[in-house]
């Protein structure tokens, strides 16, 4: 009969008696000890470490991108990494060697019992009523797998070991069937003897194919060494396991500091570091992603070489406007918008355009107009500054390509927004008069009036432009083309021709 234990539930002698054969590998004791096979610590052990360089490695290089992800959220994946990955090794070293509460893997047997050791738990067997013992071994192609030992007892009992130790699987067969034997008629006074001094009787005659014999052919009984001189009678169940708490524990609190540590103090300073790296990767350096980088409030390590860098891309377009702006005040107005801006998190400015004098009968389409003038600006100034050289998209490194082209710089300098219909003043406040002339044709006038601060009453720069020739009431039903020409006096006054 079979009965199985957890292994700290074993009374003391028993589980002392096994802890010293495990740990001597079975030298010294009254039987025989095979070590079994455990797969599953083995995979901990080579999966732990793999799964925690894994996770520091897709998390902490730029390889799969993650490290730009928030260092908070990335904290949670590495921590569940790291644990899982710590855990399948601390298990895996745990599982393979064994330890006061952890029986191991292995087989022992003594002149009494058959154990079973199997991680937590050890399967005790009686065999002091073996009758015969038998193995099978299995082979592969010629390659050896294990053997199969059949332990016949009393009672048409029946006990079968699978071992992956050829000649441990025949030492043992052979220590029962010498057991059986001395146990039985022939065996004589040999069945007299303490237990384990007949378990170390046949594990001699196992490993030497003979009893130990003096010179009268009588048995001698000091050639048998034994460090271990009892065997456990009767092993008994003293208690139950108590819960392992304390291992929850530290996972709990190994997981906190993982946390904390990776949310605060590793992620937020590296990936800071990818960021900068990633949008200053010359030649590919483009404003947007400067500003990705500022507006970003947790970037805080590099913010001073960023802006250092975004500035520049400000230089030469304030030059070109300086130089080429049609209009005096227009242009020194423009100059010092691109000013405010050059350092900017976002480079927004606000427009309004307005519309007076209307004609008679064009009243409804006037907000239609004012959009598209607004429109046609906008589009204007992005196309003078999009067809300089500093203006062009950037280019990929070399080896590489875009899979879209990316937005030209020149259009990334000013980002036009409509001013709200409450805002008081806007960044640009165009508007234009409409004045009937002879023959039923009309001028058009334009004020414009620049403010870097929008809370400012009085304008950074103000000018009036004067469209040149007339138009017709049939042109405000075409405002493109009629447009066209005002977007084109406003450019040139302001930044310039292409």
């Amino acid at each position: 009969m079979s009965t199985t234990f957890n292994f700290e539930e074993l009374d003391e002698a028993t589980h002392d008696y096994l802890v010293a054969v495990r740990d001597a590998q079975g030298l010294g004791s009254p039987g025989v000890f095979v070590s079994t096979s455990d797969s599953l610590p083995g995979c901990g052990c080579i999966a732990g470490p793999i799964l925690v360089v894994v996770t520091l490695a897709l998390t902490l290089t730029t390889w799969a991108g993650i490290i730009y992800d928030d260092p908070v959220g990335v904290a949670l994946l590495q921590t569940g990494g790291l644990l899982l990955g710590g855990w399948l090794l601390v298990a895996g070293f745990r599982g393979s060697k064994g330890s006061n509460k952890i029986a191991g893997t292995w087989v022992y047997v003594d002149p009494l019992h058959l154990y079973e050791a199997y991680r937590e738990q050890v399967t005790v067997t009686s065999i002091e009523d073996v009758v015969e013992a038998h193995f099978t071994h299995n082979y592969n192609n010629g390659a050896y797998q294990n053997s199969v030992v059949n332990i016949a007892m009393g009672g048409n009992r029946v006990s079968t070991v699978t071992i992956n130790n050829e000649a441990r699987a025949e030492q043992m067969v052979v220590y029962l069937n010498y057991l059986a034997w001395a146990r039985g008629p022939d065996g004589g006074e040999r069945a007299k003897l303490p237990a384990a001094t007949l378990g170390g009787l046949a594990k001699y005659v196992a490993k030497n194919d003979h009893e130990p014999l003096d010179a009268e052919s009588s048995i001698n009984l000091n050639l048998i060494e034994l460090d271990i001189t009892e065997v456990p009678e009767e092993p008994a169940r003293t208690g139950r396991a108590a819960p392992a708490v304390l291992p929850y524990l530290l996972m709990i609190a190994f997981a906190a500091v993982c946390f904390v540590v990776m949310a605060f103090v590793v992620n937020p300073p590296l990936r800071d570091d990818a960021i900068f790296d990633a949008v200053m990767k010359e030649p590919s350096v483009e404003p947007r992603f400067l500003r990705a980088y500022l507006v970003d409030s947790r970037n805080k390590l590099h913010r001073d070489e960023v802006t250092r860098r975004l500035s520049r891309f400000y230089d030469q377009p304030i030059e070109h406007v300086r130089q080429r702006g049609g209009n005096k005040e227009l242009r020194d107005g423009m100059a010092a918008i691109l000013e405010s801006v050059r350092t900017a998190d976002q480079p927004v400015v606000s427009i309004r355009v307005t519309e007076k004098g209307t004609p008679a009968g064009k009243e409804g389409s006037k907000g239609a107009r004012e959009g598209e003038l607004r429109t046609q600006f906008v589009n204007g100034v992005n196309s003078v500054f999009s067809q300089q050289p500093w203006g062009q998209p950037v280019q990929p490194p070399p080896g590489m390509t875009f899979k879209e082209t990316p937005p030209p710089v020149g259009q990334q300098l000013l980002a036009f927004t409509e001013a709200p219909e409450d805002a008081k003043k806007a960044h640009f406040e165009i508007t234009y008069t409409v004045t009937p002339g002879d023959f039923g044709v009309y001028q058009i006038a334009v004020e414009v009036e620049i403010r870097t601060n929008v809370d400012d009453a009085n304008p950074t720069a103000r000018g009036v432009l004067t469209v040149p020739g007339t138009f017709s009431a049939t042109d405000f039903d075409n405002s493109q083309t009629m447009f066209g020409k005002v977007r084109d006096e406003l450019v040139r006054a302001m930044v310039g021709s292409g």
